[in-house]
């Protein structure tokens, strides 16, 4: 794996036994997360990195750069640098089918499933340890396992008392300070872990800065069997508009380019509240529970309708309401905003002795997010309508329960055995509100989901070095907020079965080798998908694309994880993944006449999923010539991805290849206060000029009745930034 590649031959044992040395301390507080967990002997594609492991390699990009050399993973970001709105993929799977949890807390916003890591940003410098689970992996909170889930666990609580200190500066004027503090046990009883941050980035492309402060505090009461601890994570986001790619004639004359101007800001805010508890019952089993409560809000999300306020619906009802017979197209400035309350709780039991580890858990959580838009300005308002009114307001509501079973049973010294089931139950229900501009006139039938997802499999160890595993699970997830009304509000009356639910029948099977110099895992897979939701071309108002059922689809492939340690201070890795993805017959949608309002039907069959990579390749050296200095070379190659399922050759992004380099030097040496050193991170050494991500928006010209006609689409593309360099300072005490 990529960042095992980098750590001493101690950790390729720990991979493999677990956490059976902890501390009893560290133990119990492990165990809030152990429920929703893999555990190595499992026999389930999984990945999990350590805190040395992690702090080696973030330097304040967002998550996704931390995991982003890990097998099937690609990741892109909206500014071109990894510093603000950053997402990533699993086997081509988005981030809105991907579960994340943190301490347990599903992190997916419930409506659009989708996560944001801007929000609460510097997460990884408080982050423990990140386990990656690809294909359906084990039963967790929250959001459907769909393709994957990265569980966080964040820096348990130390015995010692520690102060580190980062601050770096890098190109783009990018630049990050952050402090973090452990108090060390007090009075054996007490301890305390405190973090502050402040990121900021004027981004690779043209006004597309971040800002972003975040803090992260813990405190805990350690019993004799048990641990009272108190999270809270506080995340507040301010960026520049950039949400929008760029046409292949500006990336290829001007490829920093920014649609959006500076006045088209964001702002957001999300703050979690955990209270967790932890008891041992005895020496090999115990409980755990979670209370959770998470704040979000949007206080701007600010851009330019150019001429196209009435156009977009905001006034669709103007007789009704106001009275009046004549409404003009007018420029203006709105404001997206949200609040949203989120707060739920779980609770866990586990037993592990002799042949039997066994977990059980439950979870349930309510949602409630109000959506509503403001237009501070307007070129033309109607008489009466002052600046800063509500277009439209409208509050979604998500329920859900949920509940687990997971046993894995050694049947002998070789052979154990795993079951694994969930039976979840989401519900979605909205009211909406009569505006000035905009009457909620359409019915939304009030939505429920029961799922039942089963998995089981099994692990052989031929001997100590070597295992083999396979498993089969399936899991369903309901439709998004957004695959409904395809906007902000409804544009006609809903109903649960317009859309159909997505499931996966998830197949993973492969080995596990390891020893002093070695650490090699290989998989294989096979994804059948039903009703699979896929983009069909269009994109609503906010760039978010449009969905749509397809019959069967399905994703195959080949996983490589492979660290080698050929002498004392030289490791080398790679990490690739070889897939085929299909699509059986799909419809592909195209503007008419460029109006964005009138979208004609073409038919497609077995074709390759958007934006799914054939072969991602990872390759990685580090050397560690004293204790003094390191350096460390890593690629990352992604072979051609389709803008869309159509697989257009014209809509695609070229195969790239990028090289980043990490020097480390330590100067206790020469400085005897504490322990500082410095890490100069360089990214794209070769100074490539590439794409990571995209989207499309069609249209049909001459398009004729028998479908006979010339089609032409225009890609968007997000570029990634050329040769650029962050250095940071750290200190610890």
């Amino acid at each position: 794996m990529i960042t095992g590649m980098f750590l001493c031959s101690s950790f390729l044992v720990n991979a493999q036994t677990g956490n059976d040395t902890l501390p009893a301390r560290q133990k119990i507080q492990e165990v809030i997360v152990s429920g929703i967990r893999a555990r190595s002997v499992m026999p389930v594609t999984q990945l999990t990195l350590n805190q040395q492991q992690i702090e080696e390699q973030y330097y304040g990009a967002d998550l996704p750069s931390v995991f982003n050399f890990t097998p099937s993973v690609n990741m892109y970001s909206d500014n071109g640098t990894g510093i603000g709105y950053s997402f990533f993929r699993i086997r081509g799977i988005d981030q809105t089918r991907i579960n994340m949890t943190v301490n347990g807390i599903p992190v997916n916003d419930a409506e659009s499933q989708g996560s944001f890591f801007n929000n609460f940003a510097d997460l990884a410098s408080s982050a423990g340890s990140i386990q990656i689970q690809r294909g359906v992996g084990t039963s967790t909170n929250g959001t459907a396992s769909f393709g994957g889930s990265v569980n966080i666990q964040t820096k348990l609580l130390s015995d010692k008392p520690e102060v580190t200190v980062h601050a770096g500066y890098g190109s783009f004027n990018s630049k990050r300070f952050t402090t973090e503090y452990q108090s060390g046990l007090i009075d054996n009883k007490f301890a305390f872990y405190a973090r502050m941050s402040d990121l900021s980035t004027d981004g690779y492309r043209q006004n597309s800065g971040s800002h972003i402060q975040s803090a992260f505090m813990s405190g805990g009461y350690f019993g004799k069997q048990s641990i009272l601890k108190m999270n809270v994570m506080i995340g507040n986001a301010a960026s520049t508009l950039a949400y929008m790619g760029v046409d292949q004639a500006t990336l290829d004359t001007s490829r920093t380019t920014n649609y959006f101007n500076h006045n088209e800001r964001d702002a957001f805010t999300q703050n979690f509240y955990q209270l967790q508890y932890s008891y041992n019952l005895n020496a090999y089993s115990g409980i755990s529970a979670s209370l959770y409560y998470v704040q979000g809000n949007a206080p701007r999300f600010q851009y330019f309708l150019d001429g196209s306020y009435n156009t977009y619906g905001y006034m669709n009802m103007p007789d009704a309401i106001t009275g009046q017979d004549t409404f003009y197209t007018t420029d203006a400035i709105g404001s997206y905003r949200l609040n949203q309350q989120f707060s739920g709780g779980f609770a866990n039991y586990y037993y592990n002795k002799g042949k039997i580890d066994f977990n059980a858990g439950f979870h349930a959580n309510t949602f409630s997010s109000e959506h509503f838009m403001e237009v501070n300005w307007a070129r033309i308002l109607p008489s009466g309508i002052l600046p800063d009114h509500r277009a439209y307001f409208n509050t979604g509501y998500k329920r859900e329960v949920s509940a687990f079973l997971k046993l894995n049973y050694a049947v002998s010294d070789k052979l154990s055995a795993m079951i694994d089931l969930q039976v979840r139950n989401a519900q979605f229900s909205y009211t909406g509100e009569d505006l000035p501009f905009h009457r909620d006139t359409f019915s939304v039938e009030n939505m429920s989901w029961l799922f039942i997802n089963p998995k089981a499999g099994l692990r052989y160890h031929l001997n100590s070095n070597l295992s083999c595993y396979g498993m089969f699970g399936m899991t369903t997830r309901e439709p998004t907020r957004f695959d409904y009304f395809l906007d902000e509000y409804p544009h006609q009356d809903i109903k649960q079965n317009d859309i159909k639910p997505e499931k996966v029948s998830d197949i993973e099977f492969g080995f596990n080798y390891h020893d002093s110099k070695w650490n090699l895992q290989v998989n294989g897979f096979h994804m059948a998908f039903t009703d699979q939701l896929v983009n069909t071309g269009q994109l609503n108002i906010v760039g978010i694309p449009i969905t749509t059922n397809v019959s069967a689809s399905y994703r195959q492939g080949i996983e490589i994880d492979l660290l080698w340690k050929p002498v004392a201070y030289l490791w080398l890795m790679n990490s690739s993944s070889f897939m085929k993805s299909n699509i059986s017959n799909l419809t592909q949608y195209y503007d008419s006449a460029g109006a964005y309002t009138t979208y004609v039907g073409v038919g497609f069959t077995n074709t390759t999923s958007a934006l799914t990579p054939a072969m991602i390749i990872n390759q990685g050296i580090r050397l560690i010539p004293s204790d003094l200095f390191y350096l460390e070379l890593m690629s990352h190659y992604v072979s051609q991805q389709y803008l869309d399922n159509t697989q257009d050759q014209q809509l695609s992004i070229k195969e790239f290849y990028f090289v980043n380099a990490r020097l480390g030097l330590e100067l206790k040496k020469w400085i005897k206060v504490g322990a500082p050193s410095i890490v100069l991170q360089i990214n794209n050494i070769t100074d490539a000029e590439y794409v990571t991500s995209g989207n499309t928006m069609g249209n049909i010209m001459n398009y004729d009745v028998n479908g006979i006609g010339q089609k032409s689409s225009t890609g968007l593309y997000f570029p990634a930034a050329t040769r650029n360099l962050f250095v940071t300072l750290i200190w610890k005490f």
